[in-house]
């Protein structure tokens, strides 16, 4: 029988069903299996009372051969059918579908259900076509936890499903083909073939690091993997089964923060930067007024153990964009697991909940805001936690710091007015405890006299520890002078220690300055923040001044040959010898030319602008130069005469002014370089 008719016979018999029974089986053409369970929980999905084995009796519905009574599918032709039809004619009720399955086969990985395995991959399987984000840390999740309960069949298969899906992105992708790869040479580590390991290290070096912790230890797997059996560098990789902690340490029932490392977490943000033993903020400028502010911390070593959340740096509270656009790296370039701000302020806001409740069961002291209130407080920051509503959690948390006074409103305070920039170390992984990230801002330029520039950018430092600022040495441009504003008292000194760039040029290495802010008020203990204005000088080099300086002198020697020469030379003499001499001059230029127009060369824009006077009078004298020549053979009225020599006047006219230049570019780089203000 034609495929066609036998189509239209399955989807006539489709259609002679009632609506709800249409609606729940269009829903189930997304399982690739069916029982009893999955057929209630779509009903309750759509709000429609069906028996299940109503639905399960119809003739599109068979039994799966050999597994039971109670497993089922729909007849693959009118399953193709439908999911075909749902995915294109009714996309939003297909993806939704997805969401409900994989909603249905979640389930805890700790512990790790190995009845159930199937149901982890089902579960990666619909979010795959529904969420493929969610798809990727659930796939990472699920295999981190299967290879540590040694299933490496189990992880496979999860990654299957996603290898095998269309349209997914690069990093699903990637990470499936890492587990998959990883899976293989832990079932058969005796037998582990070396096209396995090239393609295995292909895949981690085209692959962008993620931030994802799980992933990240796969992919630190991987590459001990690569190293063992490539190069057999180390007895055995770093993570293994039996040593590898588990990934969701910290986070109890429903998701919600334990409140053991919800307090410790608050604690160390509180004491911030009791944990931070070094912090260097480097500038580099970028086009179109925009600033690259590079920050690296070195953290005190972790002990070895759980994932530790450590507060890196903090941040003013109107930065949340900026906090979770953040990609934290460490030394080694492996991509390190950052919190981002709603999930930090659920932390916090599970300590502070925990310090007004042993609070409320106090006697009141000096405090103004009553038990009974600590504890109505207290209890509607968990049900803000239970219901994800964040704003309302952020309302609670300045309430509770608005209503106490004393000791618990410093407290409450210290958690509250920054944001923490909080990174989840791994120290069984091999993170290392320096750290690194960026962010960008503006800038603002402004001219400074005949020869200089200057950069005025904001910044924001934490004002309890000894930062190292680093800044540019720009090509074509020196600096002159750093000069910093801050409402907080502090000092900047230059730092001679080049440590940090033991190998470049001291023309090329950043200047670095320390900065060190005065903590004199001690009733503010929470102001750890500092913001600062940075206005940095910069003036053109010596050498380019001296070279203008120089081509002015050579343009006043041409002008004054063109007045003279003419009368002692025949003008074809003349004209040959000039033209000689003007192509020479121009190789020279060409050769010795300012680095300013080398599309090479960085903060173009800032040195156009420092560079501008002495640019124009370069133009200007070789102008005027050219004209002379160009009349002087021409004849020798008056008419010509005259312009050889306001041509001549031009440039003797600009020799005071280059001067000029050269005195005030002198007397700044004379000054002492500010150290703080």
């Amino acid at each position: 029988m034609n495929s066609d008719i036998v189509e239209q016979r399955i989807l006539a018999a489709f259609h002679r069903l009632p609506s709800g029974e249409r609606s729940v089986i269009e829903l189930l053409s997304v399982y690739r299996m069916l029982d009893p369970g999955i057929v209630d929980y779509t009903g309750r999905a759509l709000g429609i009372d069906q028996d299940s084995s109503h639905i399960l009796r119809l003739p599109m519905v068979e039994a799966r051969s050999g597994l039971g009574d109670r497993a089922f599918r729909l007849r693959p032709m009118i399953r193709q059918l439908l999911l075909t039809r749902l995915h294109d004619e009714d996309p939003v009720n297909y993806h939704r579908a997805h969401r409900l399955a994989a909603g249905y086969f979640n389930q805890p990985l700790d512990p790790l259900r190995l009845g159930t395995l199937g149901w982890y991959v089902e579960e990666i399987h619909h979010l795959t076509m529904s969420h493929p984000g969610r798809a990727f840390s659930r796939l990472a999740d699920f295999s981190h936890a299967a290879l540590m309960a040694g299933h490496p069949e189990a992880a496979s298969r999860g990654a299957a499903e996603t290898a095998r899906a269309d349209g997914v992105s690069d990093d699903l992708k990637s990470l499936a083909e890492v587990v998959l790869s990883v899976s293989a040479i832990l079932a058969s580590p005796a037998e582990v073939d070396e096209q396995a390991l090239i393609h295995l290290d292909g895949v981690l070096t085209t692959s962008r690091p993620s931030n994802d912790l799980a992933a990240l230890r796969i992919s630190q797997l991987a590459r001990d993997l690569v190293t063992y059996y490539s190069v057999r560098l180390a007895p055995m990789p770093r993570m293994s089964a039996a040593v590898a902690p588990a990934v969701l340490a910290g986070a109890a029932q429903g998701g919600l923060p334990e409140v053991s490392t919800a307090l410790a977490l608050a604690e160390a943000v509180a004491h911030f930067p009791s944990g931070v033993m070094s912090r260097a903020h480097k500038v580099e400028f970028r086009e179109a007024g925009t600033v690259r502010h590079c920050i690296k911390t070195s953290l005190y070593t972790q002990a070895a153990g759980t994932a530790t959340h450590q507060p890196v740096d903090l941040f003013p509270v109107e930065s949340g964009d900026t906090l979770d656009g953040l990609e934290v790296t460490d030394a080694n370039g492996w991509a390190v697991h950052a919190l981002k701000v709603v999930e930090t302020q659920m932390y916090m806001a599970s300590a502070v909940s925990s310090w007004l409740t042993e609070a409320a069961g106090e006697e009141p002291r000096s405090e103004t805001m009553a038990p009974a209130r600590r504890g109505e407080i207290s209890r509607s920051l968990v049900s803000a936690l239970q219901n994800r509503e964040h704003e309302t959690v952020g309302q609670l948390l300045q309430t509770a710091a608005d209503q106490s006074d004393g000791p618990q409103h410093r407290r409450i305070q210290s958690v509250t007015t920054y944001l923490p920039l909080v990174a989840v170390l791994d120290a069984n992984s091999g993170t290392s405890q320096k750290l690194q990230y960026d962010y960008e801002g503006p800038y603002k330029v402004r001219r400074f006299g005949l020869c200089g520039v200057v950069v005025n950018l904001e910044m924001v430092l934490p004002s309890q520890i000894k930062n190292r600022l680093e800044l540019p040495r720009l090509d074509g441009l020196e600096l002159a002078d750093v000069h910093m504003r801050s409402e907080v008292p502090h000092t900047l000194a230059g730092n001679s220690n080049r440590h940090h760039w033991p190998h470049s040029d001291i023309r090329e290495a950043p200047s670095q300055y320390a900065v060190v802010f005065s903590d004199d008020d001690s009733d503010a203990p929470y102001g750890r923040l500092a913001r600062a204005n940075l206005d940095l000088l910069y003036v053109v080099r010596r050498e380019d001044v001296v070279r203008v300086r120089q081509v002015n002198l050579v343009c006043m020697v041409a002008c004054l040959a063109a007045i003279f020469l003419p009368y002692a030379l025949s003008g074809e003499v003349w004209s040959n010898i000039f033209s000689w001499l003007t192509a020479i001059l121009i190789l020279v230029d060409a050769y010795r030319k300012n680095p300013s127009s080398d599309p090479g060369a960085s903060a173009q824009e800032l040195r156009a602008t420092a560079s501008r006077p002495i640019r124009g009078v370069l133009a200007g004298n070789v102008l005027c130069a050219v004209i002379s020549v160009a009349t002087s053979n021409v004849d020798t009225s008056t008419t010509t005469l005259a312009i050889r020599v306001g041509g001549f006047a031009a440039c003797l006219f600009m020799a005071p002014f280059l001067f000029a230049v050269a005195r005030q570019r002198s007397r700044v780089m004379s000054r002492a370089v500010l150290v703080g203000r």
